[in-house]
């Protein structure tokens, strides 16, 4: 399990619905699978903002995304 935080991102979710705060830092985990090779799973961000009524931080999440699809990008070749 690995932790990813942005103060600055995380806080402008919490600002909008504090129970936010169960998500933030986003959690990534780092498995293997029965054939061997490393995989990575995380929440869904959309699912995120949906699981909390978030509906007006459209761009810090798409900023999310990218952040994530960024760092975990080498694992999912």
């Amino acid at each position: 399990m690995i932790l990813f935080g942005n103060p600055a991102l995380g806080t402008t979710f919490i600002a909008a619905n504090p129970s936010s705060g169960l998500d933030w830092p986003v959690r990534v985990l780092v498995y293997q699978t029965k054939d061997g090779s490393a995989n990575v799973a995380h929440n869904d961000f959309d699912w995120i903002a949906r699981r909390h009524g978030i509906s007006n931080r459209e761009t810090e999440f798409k900023m999310a995304i990218e952040v994530i699809e960024s760092v975990t990008s080498s694992v999912r070749q």
